[in-house]
């Protein structure tokens, strides 16, 4: 059985956002002219004092999680001495807003950060994003590759399943997601008709382990609005089990001081990428592509682990207490694949788990 929460955040609009981008092509067809990243110089030298002379870089973060955009923020500054100015907000609502100032042709994002690879897609097809000549993206883990798209992957999180280690220890976790869902217990589970992790776990989950959706149509489930809802109700007693469990929703409780858990189900595991891209027309280019470059380099890669980020390269150190997960494990839902399952998902989800 199952009763639906309240929303306790704003669905994320990206399949909207994503058509916006699309008419804004049909319209308007190339970026307005202006400052453009084409002329760059391609020397690192000469690109560090460029970007200096810019002498500022504002990055829409709908991507990162607070803690992620500050320490960028404030690494950036420490190594470039360049101020960076972050809008931290969802995803959706950072993608409607540079798709906002796009439309109205007053860009003032120079670097974009956003979970929702499809927007970026069109975004790209309609020249509004430009390559930040990332030396290094051949150490990205494969599964994670954009190839020779303009937008890159900087971090990711594990879609396993959250839980209160004040109640269940570790070690009784279960080990995989037929034992999860035969676990008594209260399930927490994000609605996938207004989260976008929760679509994109659903959707991994149908190639991951397609029994574990339906088998929990005889669990006693509380559906929420909300993927970052979950973490409260775990924290409150209300729910034994969240569904998905996001690592990043789960460090930020556990900073705040919750006793909150990731379970990393053996085997195959959904993924939940996080992409940036520097805008084309960025107010300050070069500023922008070293942002891009930094987010990606080795050094500040190795620094995230330190705030329970994942490293999309190869041999980067795994954050500070997290479960090593091999590349070869990981479940990436190509969005136009999410796109044309999109309404069977929802329809089986609904069917199986309830509304």
């Amino acid at each position: 059985m199952s009763r639906a929460l309240p929303s306790l955040r704003r669905a994320a609009a990206a399949s909207l956002v994503a058509l916006a981008a699309a008419a804004l092509v049909a319209a308007c067809g190339s970026p307005p002219a202006g400052k453009s990243a084409a002329d760059l110089p391609t020397n690192a030298d000469e690109l560090v004092a460029q970007a200096r002379q810019e002498g500022s870089v504002v990055i829409g973060a709908g991507g990162h999680t607070r803690d992620q955009a500050q320490l960028l923020a404030d690494a950036f500054r420490a190594k470039y001495g360049i101020p960076v100015t972050f809008v931290r907000e969802s995803s959706g609502d950072i993608a409607q807003k540079t798709q906002a100032q796009l439309t109205s042709r007053s860009l003032q994002f120079d670097v974009v950060s956003l979970n929702d690879e499809a927007t970026l897609r069109t975004w790209s097809e309609s020249k509004v994003l430009t390559d930040a000549a990332v030396a290094n993206r051949d150490r990205i883990l494969p599964p994670l590759s954009t190839e020779a798209a303009p937008y890159l992957p900087f971090t990711w999180a594990a879609l396993g399943y959250s839980y209160n280690s004040a109640r269940l220890p570790a070690a009784s976790a279960p080990a995989s997601w037929d034992a999860l869902a035969a676990h008594p217990g209260v399930f927490a589970v994000a609605d996938p008709r207004s989260s976008g992790a929760a679509l994109t776990f659903v959707a991994a989950m149908s190639d991951v382990n397609p029994r574990f959706l339906p088998a929990l149509a005889g669990a006693k489930t509380l559906v929420s609005n909300s993927a970052l809802a979950l973490t409260q109700l775990l924290a409150t007693g209300e729910a034994d089990f969240g569904v998905p469990g996001i690592e990043a929703d789960i460090a930020t409780a556990r900073k705040a001081g919750e006793p909150l858990a990731v379970g990393y189900p053996e085997g195959r595991i959904g993924t939940l990428p996080s992409y940036v891209a520097a805008m084309a027309q960025a107010p300050h280019p070069a500023a922008a592509r070293l942002l891009v470059q930094f987010l990606l380099s080795a050094e500040f890669q190795a620094a995230e682990s330190g705030i329970g980020s994942r490293s999309v390269l190869t041999g980067a150190p795994d954050p500070d207490g997290a479960v090593h997960i091999a590349a070869d494990r990981l479940v990436v839902i190509d969005p136009a694949d999410l796109a044309a399952r999109k309404d069977a998902l929802l329809k089986s989800f609904a069917t199986t788990v309830g509304s």
